[in-house]
């Protein structure tokens, strides 16, 4: 009787990536679920949980006893080829959480082909905060973890994919995974089709320890969306002492993950040796400082004559509309701007002032827009790296030249600054060629100006339009050095690209 071969069923292959809670993971697990030979999990290495008052750690027996593990029995049931595992830090410094090792023992290192999926920390803190995750320093001891695990791997081959490139352009960076870990790429992958549930694999105890205890709703953005969201919400929950300690802190190592990226901007940035910048809302906080400002002197005005705040916002902003079309270019001064602006505003609800009641309107007005004024995240750094380096600085900005001139001196930048350019000053707007006659002003060509703005209309593109080099401040959107104009979220960013020109600073 001739022997029968049976052909043994490969083993099941793992795969792994790591991220910190928040960083985009849940995307890239939905994407690996659409390819019917992965199964997807997370935390392949549960906690073996320590004494008390001693510190959790990982537990990496699936490397060495795999088969024992209830994943891979239920991976390899449904007939799936790899596993695909998140391994997350967590976010509670008690038990070490933030503070795990999550690198597979060295033997295990190559066999698994760890991936570390990074994400802007400042875009992730913001989604923390939103779930109530407020602890900051919890937050960097995480990275700070995550950057140790890649700089503890770098003799070996490992990647360490951006999740803005990710959802920027998904095929080609999916691609590149897909390579790293050997696994079939389809475009599929990147059309979510399939129940995100139906090649998800839980353990009893990921099922206790995570789905148990994570704020509700943790995967269901992710579960409930048809393709890839390049632009998440942004909330914008930071306060300014938080971004300036995680970019203090998180900052470099962020960006070399950008790597040639990098390199190219600081390159093209080091031969310009004008640097302009929009003042409201890109040096400073002007939207804040003008709304409180605002809402104090409507207080006023409500205490005064008896009407409601919300008619007087309604009605102000209407006034606003209408009178800054001009974008101040009509030469009046800030004072003239606002007590035609209350003066309209006392006509809309039938009510008239002095002289003297109005003059005391606009000094409220002015002295709490002063002390209401606060710099942007790493205003003052990138403005003081750019002295040091020679540049010099340009504002560019619409708006009364006397109220400007009042807000650089209360910022206490008047002395970095070595023009001041307002609509105003000109009697043209941004829309209107004022970024031509500065370069005349200034006796310079297009070529040796870099220009960063907050607005795309009315900054990126008439300063584009002029061959000027410009930089988009954009705090809600994700960081990108992939498109024109490349995208920041802080000027620390930049100041953090700029200073490693400084003699001594190189490849810091």
């Amino acid at each position: 009787m001739p022997s029968t071969n049976i052909e043994k069923p490969p083993d099941l292959i793992i795969r792994l990536f790591v991220a910190c809670p928040r960083s985009g993971s849940a995307v890239l697990m939905r994407i690996f679920a659409e390819n019917p030979e992965c199964g997807v999990t997370s935390r392949l290495m549960p906690m073996d949980h320590a004494s008390p008052g001693g510190q959790d750690t990982p537990n990496r027996a699936i490397f060495q006893t795999p088969a024992q593990h209830d994943v891979y029995q239920l991976a390899l049931d449904a007939g799936k080829r790899f596993l695909i595992s998140r391994e997350e830090l967590g976010h509670d410094t008690t038990n070490g959480e933030c503070s795990y090792d999550l690198l597979p023992s060295a033997s295990a290192f190559d066999l698994i082909r760890p991936v570390f999926l990074i994400r802007d920390p400042i875009r992730v803190f913001d989604s923390w905060k939103k779930i109530r995750w407020k602890d900051v320093q919890r937050f960097i001891a995480c990275y700070v973890n995550v950057f140790g695990m890649i700089n503890r791997s770098a003799s070996r081959n490992i990647s360490c994919p951006l999740y803005e490139q990710l959802v920027y352009d998904p095929r080609k960076e999916l691609q590149r995974i897909c390579d790293r870990w050997g696994i079939p790429f389809s475009d599929a992958m990147l059309q979510f089709t399939k129940p995100f549930g139906s090649s998800f694999f839980k353990s009893e105890q990921e099922t206790k320890a995570n789905c148990e205890t994570e704020p509700a709703g943790i995967l269901t953005t992710v579960e409930a969306t048809s393709s890839i969201i390049q632009e998440v919400k942004y909330h914008g929950l930071l306060t300014l002492e938080e971004k300036e300690k995680i970019e203090r802190t998180l900052c470099r190592s962020y960006l070399d993950c950008w790597r040639d990226k990098v390199d190219q901007l600081r390159a093209t940035l080091s031969g310009k040796t004008w640097f302009g910048f929009d003042l409201d809302d890109t040096l400073h906080e002007f939207r804040l400082a003008s709304s409180t400002a605002t809402n104090e002197a409507l207080e006023v005005l409500s205490q005064n004559y008896g009407t409601s705040m919300e008619v007087l916002k309604k009605e102000y902003s209407c006034i606003l509309r209408t009178k800054t079309s001009n974008a101040f270019s009509d030469g009046k001064t800030s004072f003239e701007y606002r007590r035609e602006r209350f003066t309209l505003l006392l006509e809309r609800i039938s009510q008239t002032a002095t002289p003297t009641f109005l003059a005391s309107l606009l000094e409220i007005y002015e002295k709490t827009l002063k002390d209401a004024l606060q710099l942007k995240c790493g205003a003052i750094g990138l403005l003081a790296t750019l002295k040091r380096l020679g540049k010099k600085i340009v504002i560019i900005t619409e708006g009364p030249q006397d109220a400007q001139e009042r807000t650089i001196r209360h910022l206490g930048i008047a002395e970095q600054v070595d023009a001041l350019v307002t609509t105003n000053s000109f009697k043209l707007s941004k829309v209107d060629g004022l970024f031509p006659k500065v370069l005349q002003h200034l006796g310079i060509t297009p070529a040796e100006m870099a220009y960063i703005g907050d607005n795309e209309q009315r900054d990126m593109e008439p300063a584009s339009a002029e061959g000027i080099f410009c930089i988009h401040f954009a705090e809600a959107a994700n960081f990108s050095l992939d498109v024109y104009p490349p995208r920041i979220n802080t000027l620390a960013k930049l100041d953090c690209i700029m200073s490693s020109l400084e003699p001594g600073l190189s490849g810091e």
